[in-house]
C-alpha cells in the first residue's frame, strides 16, 4: 500500500499518538486472571455455538461481530490501549504498527489477536511469509479464528496458490457460516479450480 508524500511533518503526530512511552512500550498493568480468561473462553464457546445454529444473517452477522470484541480484549488495560493504536496505525501508515505489534506478542505471547494484527500489517507490507508464519501461532492458540484462516487464503491468492487458497478460505466458512466470502470469491476460485461447490 503506498502512501503519499507530504514531508516529514506529519508523521511526528502519529507516531506521539501511536507509542506508548518515550520509547514506545506499553505500561504495565495487571494480567487477567485465571478466572477471567476462563470466563472469556466460555463466552467465546457459546457464541460459536450460537454462529453455528442461527440461520438469521442479521443475528450471523452480530453474533460475529461479538466474537471480533472479545478477540481484541486482551484482559490486560495497557495492551488493549496499545492495540487500539495500532489498529489505527493500521489504517493509514501501517508500518507504523508493527512496532507496537512487535511489543505486544513479545508480551503477551498467548494472545491470539496479537498475532492476527500482525500477520495482516505484515500482510500489508507484502511480507507474506512472516505473515503465515504469524497466522500459524493465531491457529494454534484459536483453531476457529475465521479472520485467520480468511488470510491465509487472500495471502495463498497473492501467491497465485488457488486450490490452497480456496482451502483456506473454506476452513474459514466451516468456523464462520456468515464469511461474506462465500457469495463471490469462494464461488470463483471454486470455478477456477475446478473444485465442486460444497
Amino acid at each position: 500500500m503506498r502512501y503519499p508524500r507530504r514531508g516529514f511533518w506529519w508523521v511526528l503526530p502519529v507516531l506521539a499518538l501511536l507509542t506508548g512511552g518515550p520509547d514506545g512500550s506499553i505500561a504495565q498493568t495487571a494480567a487477567p486472571t485465571q478466572q477471567e480468561t476462563a470466563a472469556r473462553q466460555q463466552r467465546l464457546d457459546a457464541l460459536f455455538a450460537s454462529l453455528k445454529t442461527t440461520k438469521d444473517e442479521t443475528e450471523g452477522d452480530a453474533i460475529v461481530a461479538e466474537i471480533w470484541q472479545v478477540w481484541m480484549q486482551s484482559g490486560d488495560a495497557g495492551l488493549d490501549e496499545a492495540m487500539q493504536r495500532a489498529v489505527l496505525a493500521m489504517g493509514h501508515v501501517p508500518g507504523l504498527a508493527l512496532p507496537i505489534l512487535d511489543d505486544i506478542v513479545a508480551r503477551a505471547p498467548q494472545w491470539a489477536e496479537g498475532w492476527n494484527k500482525r500477520a495482516t500489517v505484515l500482510f500489508l507490507l507484502g511480507e507474506y511469509d512472516r505473515s503465515l508464519a504469524d497466522i500459524d501461532r493465531v491457529l494454534a492458540l484459536e483453531p476457529r479464528h475465521f479472520g485467520a484462516l480468511a488470510g491465509q487464503g487472500f495471502i495463498r491468492m497473492n501467491q497465485g496458490e488457488s486450490r490452497q487458497a480456496l482451502k483456506a478460505l473454506r476452513r474459514a466458512l466451516a468456523v464462520n457460516p456468515f464469511l461474506k466470502e462465500r457469495h463471490g470469491l469462494i464461488p470463483a476460485l471454486e470455478k477456477e479450480t475446478g473444485e465442486e461447490p460444497i
